[in-house]
């Protein structure tokens, strides 16, 4: 069995907390989950290597919370995807009555952060790269 020993010259891994949830909010519910980088493609949290995970009580309001926790190398790439119903649209009563069933609209929103020393996560004002 080959043992590939730490390269000195690279950087101890950092230690990240992200908590993915969902909760009530007006007009259904809100999604938070995370995501990392990993080559080219983005992965949930709880499946990059070595992730420890664990399901959170959930207080008023909340449907469900995790707490993951995953070693990443200074700089990594993470990203919190927000899910939200959209508003309703403002629209004639003819328009109303003929549209038929309302969809389920939602709006995402992207965050996009790196990590710093002690896994702090430092928001970037671009996007992924």
């Amino acid at each position: 069995m080959i043992t590939q020993l730490p390269d000195p010259s690279s950087p101890p891994p950092e230690v990240v907390e992200v908590i993915d949830e969902e909760r009530i909010v007006p007009r259904g519910t809100a999604q938070v989950n995370w995501f990392v980088r990993l080559n080219d493609v983005w992965v949930h949290v709880s499946e990059w290597p070595g992730a420890r995970s664990e399901r959170l009580n959930a207080g008023a309001g909340t449907v469900w919370q995790s707490r993951t926790e995953i070693d990443v190398p200074r700089g990594a790439r993470l990203m919190r995807v927000e899910s939200r119903p959209s508003g309703y649209a403002r629209e004639s009563p003819l328009e109303y009555l003929t549209r038929g069933a309302p969809s389920k609209r939602r709006k995402l929103r992207r965050n996009y952060y790196f990590v710093g020393r002690l896994g702090e996560l430092i928001a970037t004002p671009d996007g992924p790269e």
